[in-house]
This record gives structure tokens, sequence and C-alpha cells, in this order.
């Protein structure tokens, strides 16, 4: 660990929200930039608050967060100041656009290595809006550093040379030990803390720098569709669901209608009654009396 406190490293992803409807342009390749909501990756706060947890708990501990993003999500960058971060940059180049998780890997190796040691890299185990799950893994074997994901808690041994984290396997829950320097991915932890009005003030006036493709000393071959070994085929909208006949009338309901519907199993579609005739009148008489007694109906 280094002299005064462990330096971790947080690595961000600005996703789209997605209960925001996105626009998909033309040919299926792009979404319209126009319709996007950043907001910063759950499991990527998750492991933004281990780190400051660490930070509560060991004086001189460093937090600083890295995002490989375009200018339009900064915002998510300076959130994560605000709720104490100590310092934040952003690796965008246009040519970046449309890296795959293994060119992203390649990008964030390169620039952790233009950048001051570390001790610890963490990072969500996924990406909300893509579903992908593969940058932290890559990065830890390009970076050829030991590696554990899916955890929910980490804390640093006693010696400081070993990190301690709890993930869970099919069945229970199990502590791992590992060397330090490392990579952990968060599957799940703790809920990130509110920021304060000092320190969202701090954030905005706090500057992040850029670390253009040159600066992180990579080739337009390193990045983007030419470095990138899968391709996108196509974005598609999800097939419209059927809405229910109680669903689709629910909102001009009272309350207690929609209560009395929902206990009367929902709304089912009228079917012709059948009286059927008995030839055989005693029969019928005994289960008229039958019906009555067992109070199947009410008059």
């Amino acid at each position: 660990m280094s002299v005064g406190g462990p330096k971790i490293v947080i690595l961000i992803a600005p996703v789209h929200d997605c209960l925001n409807p996105v626009k998909i342009e033309p040919g299926g390749k792009k979404i319209d930039p126009s319709s996007l909501r950043w907001i910063l990756n759950p499991s990527d706060a998750f492991a933004l608050e281990e780190a400051l947890r660490v930070r509560d708990v060991i004086p001189g501990t460093r937090v600083r967060v890295m995002a490989m993003a375009p200018s339009d999500s900064e915002q998510v960058v300076r959130g994560c100041l605000a709720v104490g971060a100590d310092k934040a940059v952003r690796i965008w180049d246009d040519r970046m656009e449309g890296s795959d998780s293994y060119a992203t890997a390649t990008v964030l190796a390169s620039a952790l290595g233009k950048q001051e040691s570390f001790d610890l890299v963490l990072c969500g185990w996924r990406r909300a809006d893509l579903e992908h799950g593969q940058v932290g893994p890559a990065l830890a074997e390009i970076l050829d550093l030991p590696q554990v994901t899916g955890a929910r808690k980490i804390e640093l041994a006693e010696d400081g040379t070993r990190i301690l984290v709890q993930k869970r396997v099919p069945g229970y829950l199990t502590k791992l030990s590992c060397p330090l320097p490392a990579l952990v991915t968060m599957e799940k932890g703790q809920v990130l803390r509110y920021p304060s009005l000092a320190g969202r003030q701090r954030a905005a006036r706090a500057e992040i720098p850029c670390l253009g493709l040159d600066t992180v000393g990579l080739r337009e071959e390193n990045v983007g569709a030419s470095g990138s070994i899968t391709r996108l085929e196509r974005f598609t909208p999800p097939k419209p669901t059927r809405r229910s006949a109680m669903a689709s009338t629910a909102g001009t309901m009272t309350a207690a209608a929609r209560l009395q519907r929902i206990m009367g199993g929902g709304l089912q579609e009228k079917k012709d009654s059948k009286i059927w005739e008995c030839p055989d009148e005693p029969s019928a008489k005994k289960v008229a009396q039958h019906i009555v007694k067992e109070k199947l109906v009410t008059f």
C-alpha cells in the first residue's frame, strides 16, 4: 500500500437512463444523441461508495475517478466529485466512438499507465444500458492484475498488502483474499451517499482534464470500430406488449373499483349464458336444495 493510505481508482461509465425513451437513427446502428439522458452506472455507484467507506476508515486514502465518456456526460463525472472523490479525469476522442469492451479496456489500461500509481481499481461488474460485463476483467488481463469479480464488500487487511473481498457464490457468501495492486468489480453494495452543498459547489468549480487519443499513447487503429473485436449489428426497439383490458381502463377507474376488479380476477369476457332444462323434476329440486343449504347463492 502507498505511504499515507491506499490510492484507489474508480472506473465509471455514464450510461443511458433506461427509463428515458431513446430514438434509434435510421439504419439501426446508432441512437439519436438528442434523446439520451446520462446517469451514473448503478454498479459503479456501489464501487464509488465502497472506496469512500475505505477512506472513512483509513486516513490518507485518495479516491480518483476515471471515465471514458463524451463531453455531454461530464455532469455525471462531476457528480462523483460532489459526493467526495478527490480527483476526476475524463478520456475521450471522437475517434473512440464505437469502441467495444476490448477497445475500451485498451484505452483505460493505457490511460492508467500514464497516470500516477494506484493500489486498487474498482468498477461496476456491468453496464446497465448495454449489459456489458467485460471491461473490468479485460482490463485486469491487460494490466496483469489479480482480480475478483462480483464483489459485495471490500476491506483492506491490517498489513495493508492485501484486500479482503466478500462475494456471493450460488448458495452462500464467501470471503476472498487478494494481493495488491488488484482490480475488483462490484455487483452490489451500499447506496451511494448524497452530496452535500459544499461538495456540489466544489464539483462545479473543479477542472476535469480530458485526455485525448494522443495523450494516452494510442493510435486510431487501436480504438473505435478498428480496434474492436466485436461488431454492433443493429439496435432494435422492444416489441410493444399487449395491454390487458384491466390496465387499459385502470386510469379512469376509482381506487375502490380497481380493487374490486383485481379481487374479482380482472376483467372477464362476457360469456353467453346457457340454461339447460332438466327433465327430472325431483333431481332438479335436490340440486336447488343443496345450493341453498351450502349457501352457494344468497337471496
